[in-house]
C-alpha cells in the first residue's frame, strides 16, 4: 500500500516521457557519427530521477493550493506524509546529480543546471509569466543530457543537437501556458494564443528543416515529422473551440503522451528513423500506467 501511494505521488507515467528526451539525445550523437560510451547510457536513469524529483517536489511547494483544488493528491489527502515526499524528491534529485557526474563532467554540470531550473520552477517560477519558459528550459535541458554525453561546451553544437532541444523547450513551454488553468478550464483567448504558439512553432520547425542541408536525410524522415504534426493537431486542435477544465486537462494529457514522439522525430531528421520508433515507444508504457495513475 505504501509503495502504490508513492507512486501516486511521482506520477509514473510521466517519466517514460522524460527517458525519451534524454534517449533521443544520445541517439542524434549515433545519427552524427558520434560515439557513446557504455556508461554514457545512464544518463538515461539520470534524467528519470531529476524528472521525477521535480514531480515531487511540485507537489510540496503546491500542497496548500492543492488542498484547495486538488485535495485527493497525496500529500493534502495525507496518503503520504510531507517529510517523506521531501525525503523522496531529495533523494531521487541527489540520485540525478550523481549518476550524472558518473557519466562525465559535462552531464554533471547539465544536470546541476537542470536541477536548479527544477527546483526554481517548483518553489514558485511557475505561477510567474517566466514559469512556461522555464519548465519548457527543464525539458530542453533534459535532451540536452543525453547529448552532452558525446559533445562538450567549448565546440559548437550541430543544427539538429540544438534545434532538437530548442523546439522540445518551446513546445512544452506552449503545453505549460496551456496547462496554467487546467482546473478550472482555459478562457478563449488564452487557449487560442497557446494555440496559434504551437500551430507557429510546427510551422516555423518544418520550414527550418526544409531549409537545413542534409535534413532530413531520407523520406522516411519526412514520415516522422507527418506524424508529429498529425497527432499533434488531432489532439489540440479540439481546444480551440472547447477549452474547459475537462476539455483542458484531456489535451494537456494527450500533449505529455506526444513529447515521446516529438523527440522520435527528431532522432529521425537526425539521421535515426528506425531506432526512432524505439523512442516513440516510450509512449506505450505511459499509455498503460495513464489507466491507473494520472500523469497531470
Amino acid at each position: 500500500m505504501a509503495k502504490l501511494r508513492l507512486l501516486t505521488l511521482i506520477r509514473p507515467p510521466n517519466v517514460f516521457t522524460a527517458f525519451a528526451d534524454s534517449l533521443a539525445g544520445l541517439l542524434v550523437l549515433v545519427g552524427l557519427g558520434i560515439g557513446v560510451p557504455h556508461r554514457g547510457w545512464a544518463i538515461v536513469v539520470a534524467s528519470g530521477c531529476l524528472y521525477l524529483a521535480g514531480i515531487v517536489f511540485n507537489d510540496v511547494f503546491d500542497r496548500e493550493v492543492d488542498a484547495r483544488e486538488r485535495p485527493t493528491r497525496p500529500i493534502p489527502s495525507g496518503l503520504v506524509p510531507l517529510r517523506t515526499a521531501v525525503l523522496l524528491g531529495t533523494g531521487l534529485m541527489a540520485a540525478g546529480v550523481v549518476i550524472a557526474i558518473w557519466v562525465g563532467p559535462v552531464p554533471g554540470l547539465l544536470a546541476v543546471v537542470l536541477a536548479g531550473c527544477v527546483l526554481l520552477y517548483d518553489a514558485g517560477a511557475k505561477s510567474t509569466k517566466l514559469g512556461s519558459l522555464v519548465m519548457g528550459a527543464c525539458r530542453g535541458l533534459n535532451m540536452a543530457l543525453g547529448l552532452s554525453v558525446g559533445l562538450g561546451l567549448g565546440a559548437p553544437w550541430p543544427a539538429i543537437a540544438v534545434g532538437g532541444p530548442v523546439v522540445l523547450a518551446l513546445y512544452v513551454a506552449g503545453l505549460t501556458h496551456l496547462a496554467r488553468d487546467e482546473v478550472g478550464g482555459n478562457t478563449a483567448g488564452r487557449a487560442r494564443t497557446g494555440l496559434i504558439f504551437l500551430a507557429v512553432l510546427a510551422i516555423g520547425a518544418v520550414i527550418v528543416i526544409v531549409a537545413t542541408p542534409g535534413h532530413p536525410a531520407s523520406p522516411w524522415d519526412w514520415l516522422w515529422v507527418a506524424l508529429t504534426v498529425i497527432v499533434g493537431y488531432r489532439n489540440w486542435a479540439p481546444l480551440w473551440h472547447r477549452h474547459d477544465g475537462a476539455s483542458t486537462g484531456r489535451a494537456i494529457g494527450g500533449g505529455i503522451m506526444l513529447i515521446p514522439i516529438l523527440d522520435a522525430t527528431v532522432c529521425a531528421v537526425a539521421g535515426m528513423p528506425l531506432w526512432a520508433i524505439a523512442v516513440a515507444a516510450l509512449v506505450v508504457p505511459a499509455l498503460l500506467l495513464k489507466r491507473h495513475f494520472s500523469p497531470t
